[in-house]
């Protein structure tokens, strides 16, 4: 037995610019809203048993859907909050980002380094997790936070995966056992892990499992070259049976 978190980054939501909403307040885009809706598809069949979210927002309203569709509340947790990185609203944000990756213990003034994220993120998801049996934990964050946590657990992301990061994104890790295993995305963020801690099962899409062509799909579900999965959405087809790389 074990306890699933699924981490979500939220949908598409308005660009920030001067002036404007705060990063509480800063709403998803009519766009990002229908991907939303969207993702109750993708997650409602992993049965989860509570749904946690950033205090922003687009956060919030990214795992709503979703909480209506199980009969769920929205529960709010600070420490699922984005990174607190100190950068003034900027057009030209991404260099001071980049910084801050090739650098992950600097902090700006009132701000927190990107090793004080990982620590934050892995100690509220620990804490999570122990509130739970079995089963699964929704997590509505942002993708600084998502990219942390998941430097947290071994994977080897970086500045341009943090970057590529599409919204929304999901990421399913499993706690079991005293360890932490990635069991995948859902539906078509990838990433090739440049580390792997112990107990950490990876999945990509260009990887197979060493017998044949399966690979383990977004749900962790044995997949084939052939189609695309109906049940996770990725390419290929899933097989419906629980694989991880071995």
């Amino acid at each position: 037995m074990g306890v699933d978190v699924v981490l979500v980054r939220h949908a598409e939501s308005v660009v920030p610019y001067a002036g404007g909403p705060d990063d509480y307040y800063r709403p998803l885009s009519e766009v990002g809203l229908v991907q939303a809706g969207g993702l109750v598809a993708e997650l409602v069949g992993l049965g989860p048993v509570l749904i946690v979210s950033s205090p922003y927002l687009r956060a919030v309203q990214t795992v709503e859907p979703l909480a209506r569709a199980v009969g769920l509340p929205v529960r709010v947790e600070h420490d699922l909050r984005e990174w607190d990185s100190g950068i003034a609203v900027t057009p030209d944000y991404a260099r001071h980002y980049a910084g801050s990756w090739a650098d992950p213990d600097f902090a700006r003034p009132g701000g927190e380094s990107l090793s004080q994220l990982t620590g934050r993120a892995m100690a509220v998801l620990r804490r999570l997790v122990r509130e739970q049996v079995d089963g699964t934990v929704v997590v509505g964050s942002h993708g600084t936070f998502v990219s942390r946590a998941l430097v947290g657990v071994g994977v080897g992301v970086d500045w341009a995966f943090s970057r590529r990061m599409p919204m929304p994104a999901v990421y399913r890790l499993r706690f079991a056992d005293g360890g932490v295993s990635v069991l995948g995305h859902v539906p078509e963020t990838r990433w090739e892990p440049t580390k792997t801690a112990p107990n950490l099962n990876p999945w990509h899409p260009s990887r197979s499992l060493g017998t044949g062509s399966t690979f383990a799909c977004g749900l962790g579900l044995r997949r084939s070259r052939s189609r695309r999965c109906g049940s996770c959405g990725t390419f290929p087809r899933c097989r419906g049976r629980s694989s991880t790389w071995r």
